[in-house]
């Protein structure tokens, strides 16, 4: 396959469609344009996670068979936030090597084995890929799996909260990617409320891949109350990852009384939020106060993020900022620069 340089390329080639979702942050579909400019290497990756773009690849062979199929890549990126076009070339080879140009062609034991080897493979947790799969089903036009009908009861309420033991991540993720107008604003609001905190943070994992409703939202804040319970806070947080508007309000509940886990969640799936820059400093005032280690890893975090970037470099150098916030930066900069 000559002048095939891009993931896009080689699937365009092999004639089949394909959707790219990112996997480090929230599970999110990439626009096809934005994936295209992120593979052309005209801009940053928009969601990078510890230095890589974390993406799964879904792709089908559109009316000549009902089979779909799907790669976990672990791309690194650079010091500007692109794609490694060098790794991105040695996984294509490795690909191209194990599959042939056909990337739906049957595969020996030999070449299954060849391929997981890849170095650039890897496997999402559990609850990632759960939401994958339910995102894949709708997308593919296929039903939901087995567990969706009884989680569903449970969440409607139609059962004892207690008696969650048989709800799964799948079911969870099936319920969210497939929901009625009366399950965002009814039951599932009642469901936040409701729920005993296994299931609770266990729908909290899922749910924060998915825009959160209205009513969501306020049962999600409602369950904070003052914010000073710390474990609820972060179940909360991530609940509310998919409705920024009422995310502010919760991180701003929660920052007082935020432990480093609390603090990485926020980094993590509550980025959108930090784009306003009183609450941004305030996130850094409060991460300055903890380990020097974990204020160095989520100030690197946030300022790979390219729709932070310029806003955490500016909030550093305010001159209104603590002296706890004024040491930290500084040791921060000790660090990079040794």
């Amino acid at each position: 396959m000559e002048n095939i340089n891009t993931l896009h390329q080689f699937l365009q080639a092999a004639g089949v469609q394909y959707q790219a979702f990112d996997l480090g942050r929230r599970v999110t579909p990439l626009d096809p344009i934005e994936f295209a400019q992120v593979e052309s290497l005209s801009t940053a990756y928009p969601y990078p996670r510890n230095g890589h773009a974390w993406l799964g690849l879904l792709f089908w062979n559109q009316g000549l068979s009902k089979d779909h199929y799907i790669w976990f890549i672990k791309l690194p990126l650079d010091e500007m936030g692109k794609l490694n076009p060098a790794a991105r070339s040695q996984f294509l080879q490795t690909v191209i090597d194990a599959l042939g140009e056909n990337p739906t062609a049957p595969m020996t034991e030999e070449k299954q084995q060849q391929l997981k080897s890849n170095p650039f493979i890897f496997t999402p947790p559990q609850e990632k890929l759960a939401v994958f799969h339910a995102l894949v089903n709708k997308q593919l036009a296929r039903p939901a799996s087995i567990y969706f009908e009884h989680c569903q009861s449970y969440l409607q309420g139609q059962m004892d909260w207690d008696n969650w033991q048989q709800i799964g991540l799948q079911g969870l993720a099936d319920v969210m990617a497939r929901p009625t107008t009366e399950m965002l604003d009814k039951h599932l609001p009642q469901a936040i409320e409701q729920m005993p905190p296994q299931p609770l943070a266990a729908f909290a994992s899922v749910a924060e891949n998915f825009k959160a409703s209205d009513a969501m939202a306020n049962s999600w804040l409602a369950l904070m109350a003052d914010g000073s319970n710390d474990t609820i806070n972060q179940m909360a947080l991530r609940g509310l990852a998919g409705h920024p508007q009422h995310l502010s309000t919760a991180i701003k509940l929660a920052l007082p009384h935020a432990s480093a886990d609390t603090l990485v969640i926020i980094a993590a799936r509550g980025w959108l939020a930090l784009n306003d820059a009183e609450l941004l400093m305030n996130y850094l005032e409060q991460l300055a106060k903890q380990d020097h280690q974990l204020f160095i890893g989520l100030y690197s975090d946030l300022v790979s993020m390219p729709s932070l970037r310029q806003q955490v470099l500016t909030n550093i150098r305010r001159p209104d900022r603590s002296a706890e916030l004024t040491a930290a930066i500084g040791q921060l900069m000790q660090t990079l620069g040794a």
